[in-house]
C-alpha cells in the first residue's frame, strides 16, 4: 500500500502538468475554429465604397486584426494618408484589406477594399 501511495504522490506533478497542457490545447483549438469560421471573402460582398469605418465593422461583423496609418498614392502618383485594416480568416486568399481616407467631414471612409 506505501509503494501506491509514493508512485501516486511522485506522479501528481506529472499528471497536473498533463491536465494543464490538454486544458491549454483544447483553449487553443477554440480559439482557431473562430478565427477560421469567418468567410472575409463572402463578407467582403456587403461593403460598398464610403463607407465609415463604423459601418464597414459592422457590416463584417468584427473589428480589425490589424490597422495601420500610413501613404498611400493613387494612379496619377498622388500621395495621400490612408488607414489600412487587415482582416485575417486564418485561410489562404481569404484574408481581406480595406483601405480608408479621411473624407472632408473628417471621417475615415473606405476607398477599396481586396482579398489575399
Amino acid at each position: 500500500m506505501l509503494s501506491l501511495r509514493k508512485n501516486v504522490v511522485v506522479n501528481l506533478p506529472k499528471m497536473a502538468a498533463l491536465c494543464l497542457i490538454l486544458s491549454n490545447l483544447g483553449a487553443c483549438a477554440g480559439q482557431s475554429s473562430v478565427l477560421e469560421s469567418k468567410d472575409y471573402a463572402g463578407l467582403s460582398g456587403k461593403l460598398a465604397k464610403d463607407m465609415t469605418e463604423k459601418a464597414v465593422a459592422d457590416a463584417l461583423g468584427a473589428t480589425p486584426d490589424k490597422a495601420d496609418l500610413t501613404t498611400c498614392t493613387d494612379h496619377a502618383g498622388k500621395q495621400w494618408q490612408c488607414r489600412t485594416w487587415i482582416f485575417a480568416s486564418g485561410k489562404p486568399k481569404d484574408n481581406l484589406r480595406v483601405v480608408f481616407y479621411q473624407a472632408d467631414d473628417s471621417a475615415w471612409r473606405d476607398a477599396a477594399w481586396d482579398i489575399f
